[in-house]
């Protein structure tokens, strides 16, 4: 009889410890601040800024105009709408010259061992690109894009005031 309720007993609590672990939700990642920096864009050259602080995101995508490289000229294009929210980030650029970008993705941790690395943040997503055309008509083209994290330069260590 001891047997039998040390063995009901033990499958109570093991019943217990399971439910109890399913109802555990976890938490998206917050990545906050850490991933301010510099991430490549569409073709080598381009990049996004991008800068979070309490919570609010801002940044700009710096693209050619055109896709003759010899007459390449940079245009920078504002954030006008962005947020962060967990792992998951959404911008959307001002227009200019009748083009602008929308971004949905993910940040997760690349390859790169530290910030000073090459890739240590990617964020991987869709990215849309919408073109006004003389006519007024939109159109659109979507694809996949990695945006990957430009080496970051250490942060030198505080020194005392002395």
């Amino acid at each position: 009889m001891k047997k039998l309720l040390a063995i009901t007993a033990f499958l109570l609590i093991v019943a217990a410890a399971g439910l109890a672990q399913s109802e555990a939700v976890a938490e998206p990642p917050q990545f906050g601040d850490a991933i301010t920096g510099m991430y490549s864009f569409v073709r080598e050259g381009e990049f996004v800024q991008m800068e979070v602080s309490d919570g609010k995101v801002t940044g700009v995508v710096s693209r050619f105009k055109n896709d003759d490289p010899d007459t390449a000229e940079f245009v920078d294009q504002f954030f006008d709408q962005a947020t962060l929210n967990g792992p998951k980030l959404i911008f959307l650029t001002k227009p200019a010259d009748g083009v602008w970008f929308e971004f949905s993705g993910v940040v997760e941790r690349g390859s790169g061992k530290t910030p000073a690395d090459e890739g240590y943040w990617n964020i991987r997503g869709r990215l849309t690109e919408r073109h006004t055309q003389t006519d007024g008509n939109t159109t659109e083209k979507t694809s996949e894009l990695t945006l990957k994290s430009f080496p970051q330069d250490p942060v030198p260590a505080s020194q005392d005031k002395q």
